[in-house]
């Protein structure tokens, strides 16, 4: 079995997916079980104390489900736009300590919000569209794309969509756009997750 795992790091509500894939009659990798879980947080005030417990927490949460090997792990990466500022140091801490204890499982590929966002829709979004919009889009083609997977949120919705792309970097098909081929084929996937 092969097992690849989908991480959307947040210091709130971290959505995280599971996707166990086996061959099928046909020869090719499919999803045999999905499983999805959010792990939360709480916010313990602005203390180093506090933020380091709230971290721990989390990554203590996130790792709950995760096996002791996966076959890849693929999480997003930083958001870069002012909206994220705050407290983009303690989601960084978050996530480099988390791809540290993955890495640890196995390989790990970190893909950019925009990319994750673009490899769920088949499309990128204009300019100025509201947040909503986009987390409603997201749920929906993930509802669609995953239809066996239990998707309560856009956090495990995004998961989902990272999990997809890593199912399908290691053989999983997949009907991509151009768009979404162009977009999966710049992420910078481990050497040693290339489809067999």
């Amino acid at each position: 079995m092969t097992v690849v795992l989908g991480i959307d790091t947040s210091l709130t509500v971290t959505g995280c997916a599971r996707v166990d894939l086996c061959v099928g009659a046909e020869g090719q990798l499919e999803a045999l079980r999905w499983e999805t879980w959010r792990a939360r947080s709480i916010n313990d005030g602005g203390t180093v104390h506090g933020m380091r417990r709230r971290i721990r927490v989390m990554l203590r949460e996130i790792l709950a489900l995760v096996p002791d090997f996966v076959d890849l792990s693929v999480i997003e990466g930083p958001s870069m736009n002012a909206k994220h500022a705050a407290l983009a140091d303690e989601r960084s801490g978050l996530r480099w300590l988390l791809i540290d204890q993955l890495l640890a499982r196995g390989p790990v590929a970190i893909v950019p919000p925009a990319t994750r966002e673009l490899l769920a829709v088949g499309h990128g979004f204009a300019r100025g569209t509201k947040s909503a919009v986009r987390k409603t889009a997201v749920v929906d083609a993930i509802r669609a794309a995953a239809p066996t997977a239990h998707v309560p949120d856009h956090n495990v919705a995004d998961a989902i969509a990272l999990a997809l792309a890593g199912a399908h970097q290691l053989g999983m098909p997949s009907r991509l756009n151009e768009k979404q081929a162009a977009a999966h084929a710049k992420v910078a996937w481990p050497a040693d997750s290339v489809a067999a």
